[in-house]
C-alpha cells in the first residue's frame, strides 16, 4: 500500500472516529437530500407540529435524566472521495460526554495493512482515541493510540471535512440534538414504525447546518433510534444509532499520553513520505 493510500485510509478512519465519538454539536455547511429511515415505511403521521415537538421534548427530558445508554451505531459514507462504513457498539454517555466502543465491520480498517479487524475506540476529556494495534506502530512512531480531536482533525485535512459531511459528531450529545430537533420549525410526526421487536413513533426535522434527523420514540418515552443524514462536497454521510439500557455505566479512561499520536502529527509523518 502506498503512503498516499495509507494517508487516505487514515483520514477516513479518523473521520469515522470524529463522527462516532467526539462530543458536541457543530454546524455543517452542507444540505440533506432525503431521509432513508422510517419515513419510507411509516404510516402517515397524525400529530400536529406542536404535538410532535412536545413528544420530542419529552424524549429529550428522558435522555437528559439517564445521562448514558448502550448504543449500536452504523456509519455509512458515500461519494467518490472515500466511501465506506464502520459499526460501533458499546456505551455512550453525555453527562459528561464519554464513550467506550468496539469498532468492527469497518472498510477503513480493512484498507490499512496491519490494522486490526476490530478495535476499540474511547472518548474521554474532549477527544477520541482509536486503538491502531501493534501492527501500525512503525507508521505512528511507536504509538498505539490515534488521538482525534474534532477541531484539530477538521483543520488538518480537507478530506476530513468532506467525509464528516457537516454531520460531525451529530447525535453524540443526544439530549442536545433532541433539543435542537424539538425547536425545529419543521419537526413532523411520521407515524408508527416497527423494527425487529421495537415499536415506536417516528419524528423528523432539520437540524442546524442542513442536517436531517429522524428519531424513533418508544412507548416509554425514551428515544430508541436516531438517523442523521448530511451532504457536503459531494460526500453523503448517514449515522444510524440504536439506543437501549438507558443509564448504563462504563468506566472510561483516556490512554496514557505517551502512547498516543495526534491525528495532525500522523498526517505530517505521512506527508513527509
Amino acid at each position: 500500500m502506498s503512503r498516499s493510500a495509507w494517508k487516505r485510509a487514515a483520514v477516513a478512519l479518523a473521520a469515522a472516529a470524529v463522527v462516532a465519538g467526539v462530543a458536541g454539536c457543530q454546524d455543517g455547511d452542507g444540505g440533506t437530500k432525503k431521509a432513508a429511515g422510517a419515513s419510507a415505511t411509516a404510516q402517515p403521521g397524525t400529530q400536529s407540529p406542536e404535538e410532535a415537538a412536545k413528544a420530542v421534548r419529552a424524549a429529550y427530558a428522558k435522555a437528559s435524566a439517564a445521562k448514558s445508554a448502550k448504543v449500536e451505531m452504523r456509519l455509512n459514507v458515500g461519494g467518490e472521495k472515500a466511501p465506506g462504513g464502520s459499526t460501533f457498539t458499546g456505551v455512550q454517555a453525555w453527562g459528561p460526554v464519554a464513550a467506550d466502543l468496539k469498532v468492527f465491520d469497518s472498510s477503513y480498517l480493512a484498507e490499512i495493512p496491519g490494522a486490526p479487524v476490530e478495535t476499540r475506540m474511547v472518548t474521554a476529556a474532549g477527544a477520541t482515541y482509536v486503538d491502531l494495534g501493534e501492527g501500525l506502530t512503525a507508521q505512528t512512531g511507536g504509538k498505539r493510540w490515534l488521538k482525534v480531536d474534532a477541531e484539530g482533525a477538521a483543520a488538518g485535512d480537507e478530506l476530513m471535512i468532506q467525509l464528516t459531511g457537516g454531520l460531525t459528531v451529530a447525535a453524540m450529545d443526544l439530549p442536545k440534538e433532541l433539543g435542537l430537533l424539538a425547536g425545529s420549525s419543521a419537526v413532523k410526526h411520521l407515524g408508527p414504525v416497527k423494527g425487529g421487536d421495537v415499536e415506536a413513533e417516528a419524528y423528523e426535522g432539520e437540524l442546524p447546518g442542513g442536517k436531517l434527523m429522524e428519531v424513533w420514540i418508544g412507548a416509554d418515552g425514551h428515544p430508541v433510534k436516531t438517523i442523521v443524514h448530511a451532504e457536503s462536497g459531494g460526500t453523503t454521510t448517514s449515522l444510524t444509532t440504536k439506543y437501549s439500557d438507558f443509564g448504563a455505566k462504563a468506566a472510561v479512561q483516556a490512554p496514557p499520553a505517551g502512547d498516543t499520536v495526534a491525528f495532525t502529527d500522523l498526517l505530517k509523518r505521512l506527508g513527509r513520505g
